[in-house]
């Protein structure tokens, strides 16, 4: 099964795009080669470019890959941000989990580039943590801990954040393996919706359930 923007291809280069066009090419490369494995050269390639020519849009391979991160990412940490205006209603909420979709849809090599780097145990690994994964989690636990309700016990909340993380990260980057295992593509417009609605209804029901889940469990 074929999965969406697998592999980058060339196009007529255009001044108003070209950087663009470079992180959408790199982003798909590095998902599968990861950062040491992919060259100047392969990018440059993508998009029908000389190195030479890349070079006059960024400094190097290193600069790329910290754009990519930068462009993709930072949004997703400007949505968490934004958390603390939120009410925590169901409607915030599924505000919120559309928002990252949307933003994730329209990167959806990042999830895997990122899988990558934990597979490996890339080099970026630790970066990639601290900067980028850790503010993140760290703001959804504080919003956690906001709502005031005794649903999930200290303990546990890193790990609800954790679990959200793998869901919406997972569907992207397990595509290629549920696109065999289910015979269509994951990442096609239709399948993206299903999966916003039922992350969306997932968050209607665990906000629905807090009186029935809310301090009935006993400590391990």
């Amino acid at each position: 099964m074929a999965i969406r923007g697998e592999e980058p291809s060339p196009s007529p280069d255009t001044p108003s795009d070209t950087r663009d066009r470079i992180l959408d090419a790199a982003e798909a490369l590095f998902a599968v080669h990861g950062l040491a494995g992919t060259a100047i050269r392969d990018i440059a390639r993508a998009v029908g470019l000389t190195p030479a020519s890349l070079y006059n849009h960024f400094a190097g391979k290193q600069a790329i890959y910290d754009a990519v991160l930068e462009r993709g990412i930072r949004p997703l940490l400007d949505v968490m941000k934004e958390l603390p205006t939120r009410d925590h209603t169901p409607g915030d909420m599924e505000e919120m989990i559309s928002q990252v979709m949307a933003l994730l849809s329209g990167h959806p090599h990042l999830p895997r580039l990122i899988q990558f780097e934990v597979i490996t145990g890339g080099p970026y690994l630790g970066k990639l943590a601290r900067d980028w994964f850790r503010p993140m989690l760290e703001q959804g636990i504080r919003e956690l801990k906001r709502d005031g309700d005794d649903t999930w016990r200290e303990d546990e909340y890193g790990l609800v954040m954790s679990a959200w993380l793998n869901m919406v990260f997972g569907h992207f980057a397990m595509a290629p393996m549920m696109g065999e295992i289910f015979e269509e593509d994951p990442l096609a417009p239709e399948n993206l919706e299903r999966q916003t609605r039922f992350l969306r209804k997932l968050a209607r029901l665990m906000i629905a359930g807090r009186s029935v889940l809310g301090g009935n469990e006993s400590p391990a």
